[in-house]
């Protein structure tokens, strides 16, 4: 039911598909749905003609649809004054999850600081593209990223059986190290996991969060300097606005600076 009401509502107001990459959404409908039945009892609505009811429809789609374009197309806002690099990034991934969509915004931005450090065209895809071993991937990657020797996995979540289980199978079919990024509050987390794993070797691995990952390349390239690194941040949220949310984001997760 809701993803037939999340496509309708998409296409009213002219957005892709609801995405189902990875399993299916929570709709928590027992925590709202008798209260919505209420309101439609309270409108006439199971008495109403059909044109009246047409009517009552097309009132709630637009009181609906309000407050969801004003969330998913108002843009991260990255404020830079008296913050590091690392508290600036953290604070976009938090905001991004209040929309759902740190996932997207960890990828793009550990995508834009790989264009940005090494200067070169960095494949664009959209986060969770596919799983590695779909069958209709004819050359599946080994993880988001793959640079000379290392594979980089973006996973802003908790510890799942879908990530672990890649970790270790890249560590036993390829000789290259793995970058597992996440958030700064979930590094130990993960950590643990892994080192429960058989077949993991640690010495391969390194878990750390995307807000260090980047925001340590930033400041580097910024020299230490406090009006160098910011102009490295812009530099950093113009790759990822102009690339990636360009491509493949949505008009939500672009970062403005403040």
């Amino acid at each position: 039911m809701q993803v037939t009401f999340g496509d309708r509502a998409h296409r009213r107001l002219n957005l892709s598909p609801v995405r189902l990459d990875h399993g299916g959404p929570s709709s928590r409908l027992q925590e709202w749905g008798q209260a919505l039945l209420d309101a439609f009892a309270e409108t006439g609505f199971p008495t109403a003609p059909p044109e009246a009811r047409h009517e009552i429809i097309e009132e709630a789609f637009d009181a609906i649809a309000r407050p969801y374009r004003e969330i998913i197309e108002t843009p991260l806002e990255a404020r830079l004054r008296d913050r590091t690099a690392e508290a600036v990034l953290n604070e976009l991934l938090l905001a991004a999850e209040e929309k759902g969509k740190s996932g997207d915004v960890a990828q793009y931005l550990v995508g834009a600081k790989f264009a940005l450090r090494f200067n070169r065209d960095i494949p664009v895809d959209p986060a969770n593209k596919s799983d590695r071993t779909s069958h209709r991937d004819t050359a599946p990657r080994l993880g988001d990223f793959e640079i000379e020797n290392a594979v980089i996995e973006v996973a802003v979540g908790t510890p799942d059986d879908k990530h672990l289980q890649q970790v270790a199978e890249i560590l036993e079919n390829s000789a290259a190290e793995v970058w597992l990024l996440t958030r700064a509050d979930r590094v130990a987390t993960w950590q643990n996991e892994l080192n429960k794993m058989d077949g993991v070797d640690s010495k391969r691995v390194v878990v750390t969060s995307v807000a260090a990952f980047v925001g340590q390349n930033v400041t580097e390239l910024g020299e230490f300097s406090a009006k160098r690194k910011a102009e490295q941040l812009r530099a950093l949220f113009a790759l990822y606005n102009d690339r990636w949310v360009a491509q493949v984001g949505t008009p939500g997760i672009r970062i403005v600076v403040k």
